[in-house]
Order: C-alpha cells, then sequence, then structure tokens
C-alpha cells in the first residue's frame, strides 16, 4: 500500500495533467531552481513544524496573506494568527504542485501559481484539493540574493466566510518607505486594476478579462485553467450573463525591476439563479501583473476567496 505522501502526489500529478499549457516556468538556473524547490517542498517544512509554523517559515514580515473564508490581513503576525484559526488537524499530510510562475528580471522578485492538497491520517479518510498564488520576493537588499519570502499569498477557494475574530490594526496595510518610482509604479498598477474592473462593468467579464490578459495568463476554474485570451473570453461568453463582477484595489507592490508586481482588491459577485434571483458574495482577490513590451500590465494569474461582508 502506497504512502499517504506518495497519495497526494499522485494526485497532485493527476490534477496538473489536465490544466491545459500553463505559463511555462523559466528556463534552468539557479535562481529559478531555488524558488520552484522551494514552493515544492513546503510539505517538508509544514511536515517538520506543523502547518502554522510550517507556513509561516516562508513568509515575509510584510507578508499580505489570504486566506479562504477570511479577511486580507497585512503582516506576519496577523497571517499567524489567521492561520491558527483554520489550521488542520494534528498528522494532517499537505502538499502543493505549481503549475506555473515567472522570475523578475533582476531574479529578485517572482510568482508561482499551482494546486495544493491536504489528506488527514486515520479516522474517515479525505483528501481535499485547492489552488494558491504566490508572490515572491528575496530577503536582503539589491545586489544581494537572500532566501525566498511570500511577499504575498491568496488561497483560490469558493470557501464560506469565516467569523474569526481579527485585530483591527490586521486589516491595515503597514507604512511604507517607496522610492518616488516605486510609489509612482504601485499608483499605475492600482490605476490599472480599477480600470479593469470598470471594463467589466461597462463591457462584461469576456471583454474585460479576455482585453487584460497577458498572451499566456490565465484564471482557475475549479482545479483547471483557463489560458490565453481567446479562452477566457469564450469561458466568460459562456456564463451568458448569469454572473457580474465588481472590484476595487487596495494594494499593490511592484519588483525593483518594474516587470512584475501585483494587486489586492475586494470583489462584489452577483450571481443570478434559475428564477432570476441576485445572490451577492464578498471576497477579496490577488492579481500577478506583467508588464508587456509596450509598457501596458496584463494580468497572469489571478484569483481569490470569499471574505466576511464587513472585511477587508
Amino acid at each position: 500500500m502506497r504512502s499517504l505522501p506518495a497519495v497526494l502526489a499522485a494526485v497532485l500529478i493527476a490534477a496538473c495533467a489536465r490544466n491545459p499549457k500553463p505559463t511555462p516556468l523559466p528556463p534552468l538556473g539557479p535562481a529559478r531552481d531555488s524558488l520552484i524547490r522551494l514552493d515544492l517542498t513546503r510539505a517538508d517544512s509544514v511536515a517538520k513544524l506543523g502547518p502554522v509554523d510550517g507556513m509561516l517559515a516562508l513568509l515575509a514580515d510584510d507578508v499580505v496573506f489570504l486566506a479562504a473564508g477570511g479577511p486580507a490581513v497585512y503582516g506576519r503576525e496577523a497571517a499567524r494568527r489567521i492561520l491558527a484559526i483554520g489550521a488542520p488537524a494534528p498528522g494532517t499530510v499537505m502538499a502543493w504542485q505549481p503549475l506555473g510562475g515567472e522570475l523578475s528580471a533582476d531574479h529578485r522578485f517572482a510568482y508561482t501559481y499551482g494546486v495544493a492538497a491536504r489528506a488527514a491520517r486515520g479516522g474517515e479518510p479525505s483528501l481535499d484539493l485547492a489552488r494558491y498564488i504566490a508572490f515572491w520576493k528575496r530577503d536582503g537588499s539589491p545586489g544581494v540574493r537572500g532566501a525566498w519570502r511570500i511577499a504575498a499569498y491568496s488561497d483560490v477557494a469558493s470557501d464560506e466566510p469565516r467569523n474569526a475574530p481579527i485585530a483591527p490594526e490586521d486589516l491595515l496595510p503597514p507604512p511604507r518607505q517607496l522610492s518616488l518610482r516605486a510609489a509612482e509604479l504601485t499608483t499605475v498598477l492600482r490605476a490599472t486594476d480599477a480600470a479593469f474592473s470598470d471594463l467589466a462593468d461597462r463591457m462584461g467579464l469576456a471583454e474585460a478579462f479576455s482585453t487584460y490578459v497577458a498572451p499566456d495568463g490565465a484564471i482557475f476554474n475549479g482545479q483547471e485553467l483557463v489560458v490565453g485570451p481567446r479562452a477566457l473570453r469564450e469561458f466568460f461568453t459562456a456564463t451568458n450573463g448569469d454572473l457580474s463582477l465588481s472590484w476595487q484595489p487596495v494594494y499593490a507592490g511592484v519588483a525593483d525591476s518594474e516587470d512584475l508586481g501585483f494587486t489586492i482588491g475586494e470583489y462584489v459577485a452577483t450571481l443570478r439563479g434559475p428564477s432570476g434571483a441576485a445572490v451577492q458574495r464578498f471576497g477579496k482577490h490577488l492579481t500577478v501583473w506583467k508588464r508587456q513590451r509596450d509598457g501596458k500590465w496584463k494580468y497572469v494569474i489571478v484569483g481569490g476567496s470569499s471574505r466576511p461582508r464587513g472585511g477587508a
């Protein structure tokens, strides 16, 4: 009989096989390898340190953490508190499999996204699959290649909101000392995300998501990926207007090399059922952006999860 970690690995491989042409991982090299190896071996950190401390070991001090069902929280200690609320039972085995990602030009920033699996040992067998997006940065100043840390992390799920006791200060972005150029770029990125939402409101999701996507950009549809402008237009056209989305960017970060960045936002999804009645759901999202050769920002991966209605 195969071990539980081996079963998890097989499940993740099968999930990856269902995904059409994910964004290619960067060419082989020390920087790429160190990042992807970290993403693959987060399971080792969790097995050694436990589900809370094992995750925290890879988070930056100023991380933005978007756990399924909770609000977006800022800072490593805030992430600790929200991870502790939803911590899996002792003996739970966890694994991650990146499906795509890329390094910034200076190899100091990166993103990955993929599939996560969680299975419980003993008792009733259970297996949960989820998706994730991570935006990474290296410790240290420019010119110093320190350890990789996660600067922004999002579960991609539809979990019901959790009414967790979160300190008000956890919901507020910490003060940052940005250069004039970095402040300018984060403003541009937030404005781009706002224009993306405005186009979705005016012209519909099919037009917006196919216009702002990078050539190899993607979104998750369940465990699978919808990749590229044409597939995204077809995907959202098939919803027949039963879903509308509006969102507001609330935070942004940009790589020093000015080619990758991310935005954090809050969204409202309106769904119409067979009777025509509208139901609203509230959530938050992480969008990773790549600057194109023409200077425009296009998203490469976007995803999020539900949040409490009054949460950030």
